[in-house]
C-alpha cells in the first residue's frame, strides 16, 4: 500500500447532492451521516459516484451497525448506473462547526465501516460536510487498517470533482468486462491448498487447541485456543478463497456476533507467512490492548453508554479472564444495566 492517501475523486451531481443533504440536516447534535458509493481505478485514487443516508432500523451510527446490502440494496443498484464497478467505498458525516476531525462517535462509526468482517476493505473515504454560519466545505479523508489497528485518525487528503481530471486520468470507463466468476466452494479441496492447509493446522496444533470447520458459504474456519499462556483465550482464524496469497481474517465471537480482530502480522500478510505466526501474534497484539479496552470501558461508564462498557469488558475476559478489574467493572456494568 502507497504510503500516500488516496486522492479522492466526486462527481459534480454527488457533490451538489451531498450538499443539499447537510442544508436539509438536523442540527440536533445527534451523528448525522451516512455510507458512500463509488470505486478505486487503481490504488492512488478513489471515486465518489454516490451516497445514501441509511433509515433509522439499519442502526447507522449504533454499535450494532454493520453494512447490510439488503437495507440499501435498491441505492447501490443506482450507483452501478453511474459506474459498474461500484460498491461500498466509505462514510460521510455532517458538521455543524468549521471543525472537520472526527469525533470520537464518528471514528468509532467509521472504524466500524473499515473492519466489518463481510468487506474486508483496505482503506475507506471519510468526507465531512461541514455546515456552519452559511459556510459550507467538503473535506475528505482516507482510512486504512493500519491507522485503525494503531488507534489513529483518518489522514487527510485531496479532494477534487471528476471534472477537473477526467482525461488525464481516465476515470470514466465507457464500458467494463464482466467479472470472473466465482471461485469454487471447495477451492480448498485443490491439492496445493489442501496441502497447506494440513501444514498451517498442524504447526497451529503445536501451541494451540484446533478446532478446523468449514462453513456452507466456503470459509476454512480455525477455533483456537492457546496451550501455554493466555489458555482461556478463544479465537477464530478465517481463510477464504485466495488464501494463502490472500490474507485471512480474525474475529472474536460474543453472543452470537463476530468481533473483528487486528494485528500487524493480518495487515502485512503475504503468502510466505504462517497462520501460526499471525495467530502468536494476534495473542501479543490483544493482550497489549486490554489495558485499552478496559479504559474505553471506563470512559463508556462515565458517559453512561452501560452497553458499550459491558460488550468492551466481555471482550477483555474473553481474552484474559484472570483480569480481576476488568471483572470487578463488569460486576457494576451489568447492575446498572439490570436497573434500566
Amino acid at each position: 500500500m502507497s504510503t500516500k492517501p488516496p486522492i479522492i475523486f466526486i462527481t459534480p451531481e454527488a457533490k451538489t447532492a451531498l450538499e443539499t443533504e447537510a442544508e436539509r440536516a438536523s442540527a440536533s447534535g445527534d451523528l448525522v451521516g451516512g455510507l458512500l458509493f463509488g470505486h478505486s481505478p487503481d490504488e492512488r485514487h478513489r471515486i465518489i459516484v454516490s451516497f445514501v443516508r441509511p433509515r433509522p432500523e439499519t442502526g447507522f451510527g449504533k454499535k450494532e451497525f454493520c453494512l447490510d446490502q439488503s437495507r440499501t440494496s435498491q441505492q447501490l443498484d443506482r450507483a452501478r448506473e453511474l459506474a459498474a464497478e461500484a460498491h461500498y467505498c466509505g462514510v460521510w458525516y455532517v458538521h455543524r462547526t468549521p471543525d472537520q476531525e472526527l469525533t470520537d462517535e464518528e471514528w468509532v462509526q467509521t472504524q466500524r465501516v473499515l473492519e466489518d468482517p463481510d468487506f474486508r476493505f483496505k482503506d475507506i473515504v471519510c468526507l465531512v460536510i461541514c455546515l456552519y454560519f452559511g459556510d459550507l466545505n467538503t473535506y475528505a479523508l482516507s482510512f486504512d487498517l493500519q491507522q485503525s489497528a494503531r488507534g489513529q485518525l483518518p489522514t487527510p487528503t485531496q479532494l477534487q470533482l471528476t471534472t477537473e481530471a477526467v482525461s488525464a486520468l481516465n476515470l470514466v470507463k465507457p464500458s467494463q468486462p464482466p467479472p470472473p466468476p466465482p471461485p469454487p466452494a471447495d477451492w480448498y479441496k485443490s491439492p496445493d491448498v489442501a496441502r497447506r492447509l494440513a501444514l498451517e493446522r498442524e504447526q497451529l496444533a503445536q501451541g494451540y487447541h484446533v478446532e478446523p470447520a468449514v462453513t456452507p458459504g466456503g470459509k476454512v474456519i480455525f477455533r483456537l485456543m492457546p496451550k501455554h499462556r493466555h489458555e482461556d483465550m478463544v479465537f477464530y482464524i478465517a481463510c477464504e478463497p485466495g488464501f494463502p496469497d490472500q490474507a485471512p481474517t480474525a474475529f472474536l465471537s460474543l453472543r452470537g456476533d463476530r468481533y473483528p480482530l487486528l494485528s500487524p502480522s493480518l495487515n502485512e500478510w503475504s503468502a510466505k507467512q504462517r497462520l501460526v505466526e499471525a495467530a502468536d501474534n494476534l495473542v501479543e497484539w490483544q493482550a497489549h490492548l486490554l489495558d485499552q479496552k478496559i479504559a474505553a470501558a471506563d470512559e463508556a461508564l462515565e458517559r453512561g453508554d452501560y452497553q458499550e462498557a459491558s460488550d468492551l469488558l466481555v471482550m477483555v475476559l474473553l481474552m484474559n479472564p484472570r483480569k480481576p478489574r476488568a471483572a470487578r467493572l463488569l460486576g457494576q456494568v451489568q447492575a446498572m444495566l439490570g436497573e434500566e
